[in-house]
């Protein structure tokens, strides 16, 4: 059977560039300024009080993250204060957004697999997550 499906990595990117679809969508949808690459990771870390340091070393990417950051400052989002990084009216409301979306679009996805479904799905990206994680520690 998996001769005729696409390359597990293929399936990723293109599953990921979905939740980009959705947030942007959500995002336009609600009058927000769009969001830089990187921005609703970064905007949902604040949004659940992570620092700054907390950001920039999670999961790589660090410069990324930090134009995402110098951007969501600019776009008026953060407010990137002397005893850390805040949120704003605005941002808190793009993170309410974000969660909403991100909520909903799992919901959908659940809905489709049902729940055993969704529990292999959720199995094997916790396996490639786990697998990544070893060769890190490598």
């Amino acid at each position: 059977m998996s001769e005729t499906l696409p390359p597990i990595a293929v399936l990723l990117k293109e599953a990921r560039r979905a939740y980009g679809a959705v947030l942007r969508r959500e995002v336009e949808r609600n009058g927000l300024t769009p969001l830089p690459a990187n921005g609703a990771f970064v905007l949902g870390a604040l949004h659940y009080g992570h620092s700054r340091e907390d950001i920039m070393h999670q999961r790589g990417q660090a410069l990324d993250k930090g134009r995402a950051l110098a951007r969501l400052v600019e776009a008026g989002y953060v407010l990137d204060e002397p005893d850390g990084l805040q949120l704003t009216a605005s941002g808190h409301q793009c993170a309410h957004v974000i969660t909403e979306a991100t909520s909903a679009l799992t919901t959908h996805l659940n809905q489709a697999l049902g729940d055993e479904g969704y529990a292999h799905f959720v199995l094997g990206l916790m396996t490639l997550i786990d697998i990544k994680e070893e060769i890190e520690a490598q």
